[in-house]
């Protein structure tokens, strides 16, 4: 593949596609660099799949996430106590059979130790287990992680591997890990896990004070007036004497580019790219959730830990009371409650998922000894492409940053984990791609 300028105007500016964290990133790397940039997204609003609502003084995020602050990328493009970052507890309760089990990082927070000891959600065996593999995750590098040695083998077979019991898998694992990273199968590659595992070790679990769209609010804040165009969907891409001259909007405009950065999701990059004549790799298959949204008088879930339903027949895989971890989330006196359901259980129908999420929550309320309180639902957020698959071998597809025709190139997620630092990666490298592209030919 080439990575030569463009045969654009060079007044033109680098056009990117896309707003959400790869497409800021890229964009805010190239404005640093002094190149003039345009940023073009379909939305209404730039964010991609981390944005948030705010309605009738709710912060509802677009599916539930959180911010890892050990992000090394990520980390270093935002003002992080700008954000006012809001810390949930590194543990979980573990609901199964009527009890609730704390499972929690006490080398983050001693204070777990007792609880976590006398609840028995693993037993000593596995407690031992996950210390040994806690500090591997933390004393690995982050491409140690994605070394061959972890990456070829699937989340499930590793932890076996390492010794866990069934039940640890079962109960623990399934039920959290898989719910971070979609796959409640645990058919993931074990180099996720480590990456993931290493960043829950590293640093702490967060939710800003204004919602998950605050981060993408603050990488967007930091491009000049006119460089970004929402409600603006890209059409194709216009390639002129083999090199990207310019994309074609979906209202038939024109516009020159002096390179172009395709930043959108994986499935529409490829589609976009396939109008510029590029044949990039099919991405693996989307994962997708469903978080359904409850207020409440009083907390139907107490505390900042993360709530697991672990039995076999759950819909909801994991649900938080976020305004005990940001208040601001809801206004006073109202708490506000994200229950999420992913795999086949995220596609029933809407009366049915939020029926699901009113039992499974009653259940998880009952096994923390809390009395039950009225829930009024006020949004179902379908995130049907949240994540992309990562098997084992999934790895030896990513694409690079070149395109595959002079000026065009690609910031994706795809580029190294379908993660929030990921996505940033994927900016990055397009960025430096782009810059070494442009000096070399000035």
């Amino acid at each position: 593949m080439t990575g030569t300028e463009a045969s654009g105007a060079t007044d033109a500016p680098i056009v990117i596609v896309g707003g959400g964290v790869a497409g800021l990133v890229c964009a805010r790397r190239l404005h640093r660099a002094g190149h003039r940039v345009l940023l073009l997204e379909g939305a209404e609003e730039v964010g991609g799949r981390v944005r948030s609502t705010v309605r009738d003084g709710l912060v509802l995020d677009h599916g539930f996430q959180v911010l890892f602050t050990a992000y090394p990328v990520l980390g270093a493009e935002l003002e992080m106590a700008a954000l006012a970052p809001q810390r949930c507890a590194p543990a979980a309760w573990v609901v199964r059979d009527g009890r609730a089990r704390l499972v929690g990082d006490a080398l983050r927070d001693l204070r777990l130790l007792p609880r976590v000891l006398r609840d028995g959600g693993m037993g000593w065996g596995d407690l031992l287990r996950m210390l040994r593999l806690r500090l591997l995750a933390a004393a690995c590098s982050v491409d140690d992680c994605f070394a061959p040695r972890f990456a070829r083998h699937e989340t499930a077979a590793f932890l076996r591997w390492r010794g866990f019991s069934e039940r640890a898998i079962r109960q623990f694992f399934a039920p959290f890990y898989g719910g971070i990273l979609l796959d409640p199968s645990l058919g993931t590659s074990a180099s996720v896990l480590l990456f993931t595992l290493k960043m829950l070790a590293q640093g702490d679990t967060v939710l800003p004070a204004q919602g998950m769209g605050a981060i993408t609010r603050q990488l967007a804040s930091a491009l000049p007036a006119g460089s970004v165009r929402c409600g603006t969907r890209v059409r194709a891409v216009e390639v002129t004497e083999g090199a990207a001259s310019a994309v074609v909007l979906a209202s038939g405009e024109r516009v020159a580019a002096r390179a172009v950065v395709l930043a959108t999701d994986p499935w529409s990059l490829v589609a976009l790219a396939a109008t510029a004549g590029v044949t990039l790799p099919a991405p693996p298959p989307p994962l997708g959730c469903a978080t359904v949204y409850f207020t409440a008088p009083a907390p139907p879930l107490p505390g900042t830990t993360l709530w697991l339903h672990a039995a076999p027949d759950a819909v909801v895989s994991h649900a938080l009371t976020v305004t005990e971890v940001a208040p601001r989330y809801a206004p006073p006196g109202t708490s506000l409650l994200a229950a999420t359901a992913i795999g086949p259980a995220a596609m029933l129908d809407d009366a049915a998922l939020e029926a699901a999420a009113r039992r499974d929550v009653a259940v998880m309320a009952q096994a923390a000894g809390v009395a039950p309180v009225p829930l009024t639902h006020v949004a179902t957020w379908r995130v049907p492409q949240a994540q992309f698959a990562q098997p084992p071998g999934w790895m030896e597809r990513r694409p690079g940053p070149a395109g595959g025709i002079s000026g065009l190139w690609v910031a994706s997620e795809l580029a190294h984990s379908s993660s929030l630092d990921g996505a940033a990666r994927g900016g990055v490298a397009a960025a430096e791609a782009v810059l070494q592209s442009v000096h070399s030919h000035s």
